[in-house]
């Protein structure tokens, strides 16, 4: 058995030889590479607890804990999601079958009649069956590295999955907070057209017994007016807020379950994580590192095809005949192969540098989801600290007209001002406290887009 191994081991150097020049390589880029800083530039508060994994539970809304679950379970984009991962790990199986010998089973059977020698007719039965192996050996990994490739992608496609839930629940938060800040100014928009309602008619009141001009009726009628016009417009964003939430729990349109008030709602605490721990708590940058090495992997296997293959076979029958051969016979070959690519116009080459291309790609769309990722985590916590700062001067320019209006009221009855001052004292209070609701919903919004951002409580699976 020495001298066909020799033969073989020198067929595959003389192969190799035949191959020509195999390119190498290249480096990835150098202004691909990421550095990131070692503290955030903005100022980050946070808490002393680790990341939740069921962060949203903070917001102690059992309403809300309801429709995330329903938004995990029966979101569309998380079905999608889910089904990418079963193709790729499809894909995956059948490219690690060609790591594997193959073996096929083939049968036959045919009878015949015919002359023998002394002009007697004769009937033959023959029967045949046969089974056949075959074995690459991938000496040179072009099948090892496409399976890894396919591995890789596959843990990709499952991190993805992650990306979408991490989406649909913040998604969900966020359309929850924007539903209870709509209830809350349609309250307000309510409570204030009563208020409009009174004195429209104290107004129309005078104005029969001419006690006041026209002027005040029509000015408290436009009034009226005006806050009435504005309960349509919040009632048509509260359905549509609904549909939204409907849609993102797989439900069609419905009526959606209210909780805790706005105010009651509790922004979840930021845990304490340095920008270097956010490539490993983001999942899209995770999924993005495995997408570098697997195009790694599929550019190693391109590589490789420039190199001979290696196959051996064998095969193993027996022959059932009922010529004057009785006994059946055993038949059996073994033998190896060796492909070597010589002249392929260019083809592989050209796969080579397409593989070079997608690995470039791949890292420079790393380094995009990075900075992204800065970036998303740096501008959450400049908004949040500034919504904060907002807030806080809303809360003191309320509280200055509620007073402003107070003190208009009475002057106006006591006839030293006119009813317009009390007109745009009223105007300003309901113009400030919408814009205090909203700040309120903008900044647990912020929170929990900076919570995402961070990594929304996920962490890279280990040993997989």
């Amino acid at each position: 058995m020495k001298t066909p191994l020799i033969r073989l081991f020198t067929l595959i150097a003389l192969s190799v030889s035949a191959s020509g020049c195999i390119p190498r390589i290249p480096n990835i880029p150098a202004t691909a590479r990421v550095e990131v800083p070692v503290q955030w530039h903005e100022q980050y508060h946070h808490s002393a607890q680790i990341a939740d994994a069921q962060w949203w539970t903070q917001l102690n809304d059992p309403v809300l804990n309801r429709l995330i679950s329903e938004a995990l379970a029966n979101n569309i984009d998380i079905a999608l999601a889910q089904t990418r991962i079963q193709e790729a790990l499809a894909q995956e199986h059948a490219s690690r079958a060609s790591l594997l010998p193959s073996l096929e089973a083939s049968g036959g059977t045919s009878r015949q009649k015919s002359l023998n020698a002394f002009g007697i007719a004769t009937i033959n039965r023959v029967e045949q069956p046969t089974f056949q192996a075959a074995y690459e050996l991938d000496v040179f990994g072009q099948n090892r590295n496409a399976w890894k490739a396919r591995r890789l992608n596959r843990q990709a496609s499952e991190i993805a999955e992650e990306a979408t839930r991490l989406s649909v629940i913040t998604t969900t938060i966020k359309s929850y907070v924007t539903l209870r800040a709509l209830d809350e100014k349609l309250n307000l928009l309510q409570k204030t057209l009563e208020a409009r309602q009174r004195e429209l008619k104290i107004a129309q009141s005078k104005a029969n017994v001419g006690y006041t001009s026209k002027l005040e009726l029509n000015q408290a009628q436009a009034e009226y007016a005006a806050t009435l016009q504005q309960i349509p417009v919040v009632q048509s964003n509260i359905s549509q807020q609904e549909h939204a939430l409907s849609m993102l729990t797989g439900s069609s349109s419905r009526t959606i379950e209210r909780g805790l008030s706005l105010s009651e709602l509790h922004a979840p605490a930021i845990p304490d994580i340095l920008p270097s721990d956010l490539m490993k708590n983001r999942p899209d940058i995770v999924q993005s590192a495995l997408l570098i090495a697997a195009s790694d992997a599929s550019l190693a296997s391109a590589q490789a095809q420039f190199l001979p293959s290696v196959k051996i076979s064998a095969t193993f029958g027996r022959l059932f005949t009922t010529s004057p051969i009785k006994e059946p016979v055993n038949l059996w070959s073994i033998g190896g192969s060796i492909l070597a690519p010589v002249f392929e116009g260019g083809q592989l080459k050209a796969n080579f540098d397409l593989n070079v291309a997608k690995r470039n790609e791949a890292v420079w769309n790393y380094r995009k989801t990075v900075l992204t990722a800065l970036k998303e985590v740096e501008d959450q916590l400049s908004g949040s600290y500034r919504l904060q700062e907002q807030e806080q001067a809303l809360e003191m320019e309320r509280d200055a007209l509620a007073n402003a209006l107070h003190h208009a009221t009475n002057r106006y009855r006591a006839g030293y001002s006119p009813y317009l001052d009390v007109l745009d004292s009223q105007r300003n209070l309901l113009s400030v406290q919408s814009q205090l609701i909203q700040s309120k919903a903008d900044y647990l919004n912020s929170q929990v887009s900076l919570y995402q951002a961070l990594g929304g409580g996920w962490t890279a699976p280990t040993g997989k």
